[in-house]
């Protein structure tokens, strides 16, 4: 495993991008103004259930707390309480006021029944991390709903670590599909480990999927 590319260094080479330069999409919340948070603030937080922040978020939130909190992951960047809301709910939210029928992603909630956090990106797309089980490296899955066709879900980043860096383009990742991750040389163990967990496989779930799961 090359450690560069992965976990809080690979978030300290999208720390230097977006400080030398800014993010490169328009996606991306503003931080030319960064809002940091003490290493003991970071130390007293926790996960929803009382876990561990993951590397890669313990290192961005070091730099910056309010991008997150404008993407509605809590209310107060100087004190953050992490939301609980599931994957139903965290879909109809992201997806905006008639951006997706209601209960639409109810059905996933049995397999993935874990507390999800909103990022940026996509327009029929969505992304969130699910805050389900780690991978080997304490990272958590960064997930994709889609809903131009079926309800979709896969997971199409292995950690907010990976996310980031491709928010920033400081890795050049070939996505001819949500889930061309799975089969990248360092990223694809990681991509394995959460298609188990998750239970989505390597290639996502639609929601007619999952009558034939039950």
């Amino acid at each position: 495993m090359n450690e560069s590319m992965h976990g809080e260094a690979l978030v300290d080479r999208v720390i230097e991008r977006v400080r030398q330069e800014g993010w490169p999409t328009s996606e991306a919340p503003d931080v030319t103004d960064p809002v940091p948070l003490a290493p003991e603030v970071i130390d007293r937080l926790r996960l929803p259930g009382g876990r561990p922040l993951p590397p890669s978020l313990r290192r961005w939130l070091a730099f910056d707390s309010s991008w997150l909190a404008d993407a509605g992951w809590y209310e107060d960047p100087l004190e953050p309480v992490f939301g609980d809301r599931g994957l139903a709910a965290t879909a109809e939210w992201m997806y905006g006021s008639g951006g997706v029928m209601p209960g639409a992603f109810d059905g996933f909630e049995k397999l993935l029944p874990a507390v999800c956090l909103p990022l940026v990106g996509g327009c029929d797309s969505r992304r969130l991390l699910y805050l389900g089980s780690p991978d080997s490296t304490g990272e958590y899955p960064v997930l994709v709903t889609d809903i131009d066709d079926l309800p979709y879900v896969a997971v199409m980043y292995p950690g907010l670590d990976v996310y980031l860096a491709d928010l920033a383009e400081i890795l050049d990742l070939p996505f001819d599909t949500y889930t061309s991750l799975a089969e990248h040389p360092e990223y694809g163990p990681r991509m394995r480990e959460h298609a188990e967990n998750t239970e989505l496989g390597p290639d996502g779930l639609d929601i007619q999927d999952l009558d034939w799961l039950d």
